[in-house]
């Protein structure tokens, strides 16, 4: 009989590991899949609360609930809910589709990672404002550029407006020759602007071999750098992904931007604030900006398409040592 119950011990052990490794697996992939962008364990707000020990401060019974129905909680008034989204700009949790099984396999997960993190890891919050920053070309010289015409736009109509406040006999064989001649002097203007900066665009052709690429995968609230393709919600947790994408200077390097949900733009600037290239990223498509980076420093990505609620805590960094 002893030897029948020590065998039976012997089996089920690791039967019981492997289902709580399986557990923690599920647990991990449905935290990067479907909380990663609002929330982080131990690092700070971000478009939700911080969940380090959120099982501290709620009952399993109530975070259960609200993760598989935040939207019934939020209906039926309940006074805890109510205040998160009152504290956190009105944005409201959606319905996630998890089960009580999911939802216990993200607390699992939860309380794991924060058992891990030191209590002193979450980033201080800045108190002193940023600088003003220089502007630096290209924008100062578009910025010149598109004064210049606004100031050229409205003198012309000011002329045209003094002109005929009385009336005068038109010559209209000579109006219209005037205007072929604005007409096709403008069109001559464009396309030599047009072939002297599309050859300078960010864009990566056929042949183009830079000397690194990186993948972008941009939803709601955030960007996700990785060394491989992540075209889906599914690759999320599953594909490894940078936590910190460091770089080093004079490198070409090519970002493979796409977007998960809805259209984003991945919209990148320098170390004094100035935008050094954007492009879109829209679900489906994936957009290639070769950057090269000659200015060591800390580069912000920002999302440049109003994309929800939380577009303007969309965003990440990069360094070029």
């Amino acid at each position: 009989m002893f030897r029948r119950a020590l065998l039976l011990v012997v089996v089920m052990l690791p039967l019981s590991w492997a289902a709580q490794a399986d557990t923690a697996a599920a647990g991990s992939l449905l935290y990067e899949q479907k909380c990663a962008a609002c929330h982080t364990i131990g690092q700070g707000d971000r478009i939700g609360p911080d969940l380090r020990n959120v099982a501290e401060r709620r009952t399993e019974a109530w975070l259960v609930r609200f993760i598989t129905a935040p939207d019934e909680m939020i209906a039926a008034k309940d006074e805890t809910a109510l205040r998160l989204v009152e504290k956190y700009n009105r944005i409201m949790m959606p319905n996630l589709g998890l089960s009580e099984t999911d939802a216990r396999a993200v607390l699992d997960h939860i309380q794991a990672v924060s058992a891990a993190v030191p209590a002193s890891s979450a980033p201080p919050t800045p108190s002193t404002p940023f600088s003003k920053p220089e502007l630096r070309a290209p924008q100062s010289t578009i910025f010149t550029a598109f004064l210049i015409s606004s100031v050229i736009v409205a003198a012309v109509f000011a002329w045209i407006a003094l002109s005929t406040r009385s009336p005068a006999e038109v010559d209209v064989k000579r109006a219209y020759g005037w205007r072929k001649a604005f007409f096709g002097s403008g069109v001559i203007a464009l396309v030599a602007l047009l072939a002297a900066t599309a050859p300078r665009a960010p864009y990566a052709g056929a042949e183009t071999k830079p000397d690194r690429i990186v993948h972008v995968a941009a939803r709601q609230f955030e960007f996700v750098f990785a060394d491989e393709p992540i075209t889906s919600a599914a690759d999320l947790g599953r594909a490894p992904t940078i936590q910190r994408l460091e770089l080093q200077a004079g490198e070409l390097v090519e970002f493979r931007v796409t977007g998960l949900d809805v259209n984003h733009a991945f919209g990148l600037y320098g170390p004094q604030r100035q935008l050094v290239a954007q492009t879109q990223a829209m679900p489906g498509y994936v957009n290639r900006l070769l950057v090269r980076f000659t200015e060591p420093g800390q580069y912000k990505v920002l999302c440049l398409e109003y994309c929800a609620a939380g577009h303007h805590l969309m965003q990440t960094s990069l360094t070029v040592h």
